[in-house]
C-alpha cells in the first residue's frame, strides 16, 4: 500500500517552532525534567516496543536515561516517571503550560494549514487506497476537537467521537459538537460506545508512559473491519540518527519513546492489529539538521555528510525525498488495520 496524497504546503520548522519561543520551551523542559518530579517514584522498563530487557545505555539528558534496545533498536528513557507522577507533569509543569497557552496558540493557523490539512488529505488518500469510508471517527488525545471539526466539514455524514483528558479541552469538544470520552485512552476504549471505524492518534506515542498498553487499547477501540492511523517521531530518522543526544526531539521529560520500524510494527501486531504498515513522509529532517548546525550546534558530520548538506536546494530536496521514501525520516505514520 502507498499514500496516495497530494503535494504537500510547503513547511518550515521556524513557522511551527519558532527559535525564541522554542529555546524557551526547551529551557522550561530542562528544569522541569530535573527538578519537577520525585525521582523515588521513577521505574524501571522494558523496551516499550517489542517488550525485550536488554538494552544499552545511549546517553543521558536533562538528567533523563535513553537507552537503546538490543533487539529493535527503539530509543526510551528508563528509569522513568510512574503513570501518577507523568499525569502531575502534564497537567501541572511550567514547560507543558508554556507550549499549550503560547507555543500552540501564536502557531496554531499555520499547523492547520501546514499539517493538519495536509494530514487529513493523506488521511483520505489511505481510506480511498483501502476502500473504506468511516461512519465514525475517533480521535485520540483529541485537544479541542480542531482535527474532527476540519473532518467533519469534508464528511458531514461523519459521527465525531474524542478520547481526551483533559477536562478544559474536554469541554472544548463537547461545545463543538462531538461526543466525548473524557480520560485515557487505556481506560475509555473499555467502554463499547467509545469506537470507531477510524481511529486518529496524532504526536501522542512519544509522551506514553506504557505504550504496549497504549497500543492495546488503540486495537480495542477501532471497530471490527476498521483502521487506525497513529502519528509519532521515530528512532531510525536522520535527523534523529545524526544529531542524536543533540537533537532538540530528544526532549525528556516531554519525549520518553522513540519506537523503531521494526519496534511499531512488532508492538501493534502483539497490540491485536491484523495489518500495521509503517510510512515516514516527513518533510523536515533535512532542515532540522541545517538549522542546528546554523543555531551553532557542535554536529559531529562526516565528509559525506558536509559533501551532501553543501550541494544547494535541488539536491537536499531530493535527498529528503529519498529518506521519505525509504523509511528514513522521523516522521512516522502507522496504518493499523483490524479485520472483519
Amino acid at each position: 500500500m502507498k499514500a496516495a496524497v497530494k503535494t504537500a504546503t510547503a513547511i518550515k520548522e521556524e513557522e511551527i517552532r519558532p527559535d525564541d519561543l522554542f529555546t524557551k520551551f526547551m529551557d522550561l523542559s530542562a528544569d522541569d525534567a530535573q527538578n519537577f518530579f520525585d525521582r523515588s517514584q521513577f521505574v524501571e522498563v522494558d523496551c516499550p516496543a517489542c517488550g525485550c530487557k536488554k538494552s544499552e545505555d545511549a546517553f543521558n539528558k536533562y538528567s533523563f536515561q535513553y537507552v537503546q534496545c538490543n533487539d529493535c533498536g527503539t530509543l526510551y528513557t528508563s528509569p522513568r516517571p510512574n503513570p501518577e507522577e507523568l499525569l502531575r507533569y502534564y497537567a501541572q509543569s511550567e514547560s507543558q503550560k508554556f507550549w499549550a497557552e503560547t507555543i500552540l496558540k501564536q502557531t496554531g493557523e499555520k499547523r492547520k494549514e501546514s499539517i493538519m490539512l495536509p494530514n487529513i488529505e493523506r488521511i483520505e488518500g489511505f481510506l480511498k487506497e483501502l476502500d473504506k469510508t468511516p461512519k465514525s471517527v475517533l480521535d485520540v488525545g483529541a485537544a479541542n476537537g480542531s482535527f474532527l471539526t476540519e473532518w467533519k466539514k469534508r464528511h458531514t455524514d461523519a459521527a465525531l467521537i474524542a478520547i481526551e483528558p483533559g477536562e478544559e479541552a474536554a469541554e472544548k469538544c463537547r461545545a463543538a459538537g462531538i461526543k466525548v470520552f473524557e480520560g485515557f485512552v487505556e481506560k475509555e476504549a473499555e467502554n463499547p460506545d467509545a469506537e470507531g471505524d477510524l481511529v486518529t492518534c496524532f504526536e501522542v506515542l512519544e509522551h506514553v508512559q506504557e505504550p504496549e498498553s497504549f497500543a492495546r487499547a488503540l486495537c480495542e477501540a477501532t471497530a471490527k473491519g476498521g483502521t487506525a492511523i497513529i502519528t509519532c517521531l521515530g528512532a531510525d530518522g536522520f535527523d534523529i540518527q545524526l544529531l542524536w543526544e543533540k537533537s532538540r526531539s530528544l526532549m525528556p521529560p516531554y519525549h520518553l519513546n522513540f519506537l523503531s520500524k521494526q519496534g511499531m510494527e512488532t508492538m501493534f501486531s502483539k497490540a491485536g492489529f491484523d495489518k500495521v504498515d509503517v510510512y515516514t513522509p516527513g518533510r523536515l529532517d533535512v532542515q532540522i539538521v541545517e538549522r542546528s548546525i546554523e543555531r551553532g550546534l557542535d554536529v559531529d558530520l562526516s565528509r559525506f555528510e558536509k559533501l551532501l548538506l553543501s550541494r544547494g536546494e535541488e539536491t537536499l530536496k531530493a535527498f529528503q525525498a529519498f529518506l521519505a521514501e525509504h523509511g528514513l525520516s522521523s516522521h512516522v505514520w502507522i496504518i493499523c488495520q483490524r479485520n472483519d
